[in-house]
């Protein structure tokens, strides 16, 4: 018990070595800015935010470097490769795609139904998507959502806090020696690999999206990017890589600069039809992503993952 809440503080202290770092950063620019003659204030919002994914970016990959091979993923990976050539593999980016743009539309419809019925709040969250350039459609403000978002973002959660998170709810993915220390066998004796609960995976899906959900530090955007972790959490257990959770949240970045293409949805009948065919489309794609790695993996067993 102890050395499972040792692990699920571990994954809150990857969330405060980002926001440390990005004090660290802000100060550093605020006293460069003494020196050099500018007011940080000055300086563009999507500058900063691209400067703070850098960083993040960075610690987060030079973390999962160190963390990589000792990593549940790392085995797994290593005992269920996907394959299948390049048409299962086109097939598992297509379906990681659709995913991705059908939950923008099913998120983002349902949370402007919700904001529709709470209007104090909607007005505070239009404040603040205002005053941190969450709403700019500048080229710095898309790719920074776009593109530098799902990188750090996968990395430190989807990558580190999924780890830990594991680690908490399954002490057979605990680091080899606490595990031979535990069974009382030598060092240089290896202890038996077992694959992950059932519940003990749901439980690390569940918490690495309560994580990133309090990651966005606002309520509006915290309760749709909790529900989104899910689907990027499963999403992750189905294929076991990081590099399909990256498209994911590419796709559902981009997904909300296309929401105008729906400009035919205005009432609310309307958005009922329309978050009820993205649904569908979303439980589809998610089913046909399943079957795709299953059919290309290079071992039969598929149970833990049910």
């Amino acid at each position: 018990m102890l050395n499972a809440m040792i692990w699920a503080l571990a994954c809150f202290g990857v969330v405060a070595a980002d926001i440390a770092l990005s004090v660290v950063l802000f100060s550093a620019l605020g006293v460069a800015s003494v020196f050099m003659g500018f007011s940080i204030d000055d300086l563009d919002i999507q500058l900063l935010q691209a400067a703070a994914q850098t960083a993040s970016f960075l610690m987060a990959l030079l973390w999962w470097r160190y963390l990589w091979p000792r990593s549940f993923m790392a085995r797994w990976q290593g005992e269920r490769p996907l394959g299948g050539g390049a048409g299962k593999a086109w097939r598992r980016i297509a379906c990681v795609i659709v995913i991705g743009l059908a939950l923008q539309v099913v998120v983002g419809y349902v949370t402007d139904a919700v904001l529709s019925l709470l209007p104090e709040a909607a007005a505070d969250y239009s404040e603040l998507v205002e005053e941190t350039g969450m709403g700019d459609t500048s080229y710095p403000a898309v790719l920074t959502t776009v593109l530098g978002a799902p990188f750090c973002e996968e990395l430190l959660v989807r990558g580190i806090i999924f780890e830990f998170s594991l680690r908490s709810f399954n002490p057979q993915c605990r680091p080899l020696w606490k595990r031979r220390r535990r069974a009382g066998a030598q060092d240089g004796a290896m202890v038996p690999w077992a694959a992950p609960s059932t519940w003990g995976i749901a439980a690390a899906v569940v918490l690495q999206a309560a994580i990133f959900g309090f990651m966005h530090l606002n309520w509006v955007q915290g309760c749709y990017a909790g529900a989104a972790g899910l689907i990027f959490g499963s999403v992750l257990v189905t294929t076991g890589k990081l590099r399909y959770t990256i498209l994911l949240h590419f796709a559902f970045n981009a997904g909300s600069y296309l929401m105008t293409l729906l400009w035919f949805v205005n009432t609310p009948f309307d958005v009922i039809i329309t978050v009820a065919i993205a649904g569908v489309i979303l439980v589809e794609a998610m089913h046909s992503l399943r079957q795709a790695c299953q059919q290309s993996t290079a071992t039969t067993s598929t149970a833990f993952l049910h």
